[in-house]
């Protein structure tokens, strides 16, 4: 069994964490990763206040395992200004009731006050650690020490790690652009060493991580464990469309494209004719949140129906490795067993 310092605290069997990817991450899935010895993550930003209560509420019932919740708090997010949240509120009102309703997974980025209210049931549910996206702020890492919470921080750069690092996060999750979702510029392979360099807190790896050759690759870099998102998406227990499952199978290196034209962030997805479309037209952007209401139901008829033509599907570059429908506990077991054999095959024997 393989011993770092993300099982060593966190109390988990295999270094490996499940990506809190919106939509698709949800209790079924964090359930099976957290019973089969990783740590699963829930994507906590899909939920209004009330629903995000009863998912956590859900997973609880389902393991007695340390589980993680993946929250965005950039202070576009969480702040009051009603001049910042005026043109956010009005794209979200000029959509239909029908659409409003399809949209349910991102409400809460485009209502004021939601995020905030999702941090209060997060803290109030304490659970082993709560992942970070786009920021860290002082106020929430502070509250979440003073309830054993560990926090970790998902970067795409040195700068961003080295931000994190002083904010005193417990863990740095460095994120190479190979990464599905919302992601930066730098490759995997050289990110995670430059980060390590840079901070004290134990490293995750992030982005092109699908099986245990790349466990192994990421812990000889120095790594504490990985962040797999991709590779679970092919799961029974994940979210989303048998199409969009499919699609992540029968995905190579060059169907992913990295996008502004969903969320007004960069972020890797299957290209289609809506990527296409919005590069070749010469539009600006709404910018996050805003985007998602520009975009409209693109945004989730990948996950519900299955649009390949124009719906919303963020993948990494590892499609290319992942060619079955696997049980999320199997790939965290084979993940492990894999890395374990590579491992022992390296390491010279005296």
């Amino acid at each position: 069994m393989i011993r770092t310092a993300l099982t060593d605290v966190v109390g988990i069997s295999h270094p490996i964490c499940s990506a809190g990817m919106a939509r698709v991450a949800q209790a079924d899935l964090v359930v099976a990763v957290s019973n089969a010895g990783g740590m699963g993550c829930l994507g906590g930003v899909s939920y209004m206040p009330d629903a995000l209560r009863a998912e956590i509420e859900k997973i609880k019932k389902g393991t007695d395992k340390p589980f993680a919740v993946n929250l965005l708090l950039p202070g576009s997010l969480t702040t009051e200004d009603e001049q910042q949240w005026a043109p956010v509120r009005d794209l979200w009102q000029s959509l239909s009731t029908e659409e409003r309703t399809k949209l349910a997974g991102v409400e809460s980025l485009l209502t004021s006050g939601a995020v905030a209210d999702q941090v209060e049931i997060v803290l109030d549910a304490a659970p082993a650690a709560v992942v970070l996206t786009f920021a860290t702020p002082d106020w929430f890492i502070r509250e979440c020490k003073e309830r054993g919470i560990k926090v970790f921080a998902l970067v795409g750069s040195v700068g961003k790690a080295r931000e994190a690092s002083a904010a005193g996060v417990d863990f740095i999750v460095a994120q190479g652009f190979e990464a599905g979702g919302h992601t930066g510029y730098t490759s995997t392979l050289t990110l995670v060493p430059a980060v390590i360099d840079e901070v004290e807190q134990p490293v995750l790896a992030a982005g092109g991580i699908a099986d245990g050759r790349g466990l192994a690759a990421a812990l000889t870099l120095g790594a504490a464990g990985v962040w797999v998102g991709t590779r679970f998406i092919a799961s029974p227990e994940a979210y989303g469309h048998d199409a969009f499952k499919q699609r992540v199978i029968d995905g190579r290196f060059q169907d992913t494209t990295i996008t502004y034209s969903y969320s007004g962030k960069r972020m890797r997805a299957f290209a289609n004719d809506w990527t296409s479309a919005w590069e070749t037209s010469g539009e600006q952007t709404a910018g996050f949140p805003g985007q998602y209401a520009v975009a409209g139901t693109r945004v989730e008829t990948g996950y519900q129906d299955g649009d390949l033509e124009f719906g919303m599907m963020p993948a990494g570059q590892t499609v290319q490795l992942v060619h079955e429908i696997t049980p999320a506990a199997r790939i965290v077991e084979e993940m492990a067993a894999q890395a374990e054999r590579i491992l022992r095959q390296v390491t010279p024997r005296d």
